[in-house]
């Protein structure tokens, strides 16, 4: 099983990066509508994530914080967690882990719900946060 994770993964990951990369979700209906946009017509704090995969992908750093301002900062969280993981688990390196604090998951939750308040505010400058 662990096997097929470690193969399986990375290719269904690959598969999907050349699918963003090549497709742009503007323009193609294969792409899923966010529900909660559709059904309250207020944006959540996906919305805009599909958008800033095919930007980040083509190098478009401005694409990607004017649809979803939170996902490059996702990113790099993201990139953090697995470096950390791998320079303390292969070379023992003893940095340390902001994930393993208590109030971590309770500041990224904030961060989050204040996101998607201020992203919905139909006034300058918290209408920049909504996706373009």
């Amino acid at each position: 099983m662990k096997k097929i994770i470690n193969f399986g993964l990375p290719i269904i990951f690959l598969g999907l990066a050349v699918l963003f990369f090549v497709l742009n979700p503007n323009e193609h209906e294969i792409f899923p509508k966010c529900v909660f946009h559709s059904a309250t017509g207020y944006y959540c704090p996906g919305c805009g994530s599909q958008r800033a995969i095919h930007s980040l992908l083509h190098l478009n750093f401005a694409g990607v914080m004017g649809t979803n301002f939170l996902f490059l900062p996702a990113v790099l969280l993201f990139i953090y967690h697995y470096t950390f993981l791998f320079l303390n688990n292969k070379f023992k390196w003893r940095l340390p882990n902001i994930f393993s604090f208590k109030s971590t998951p309770w500041i990224i939750l904030g961060v989050i719900i204040l996101f998607w308040i201020l992203r919905n505010m139909p006034v300058y400058p918290f209408d920049i946060l909504a996706p373009n």
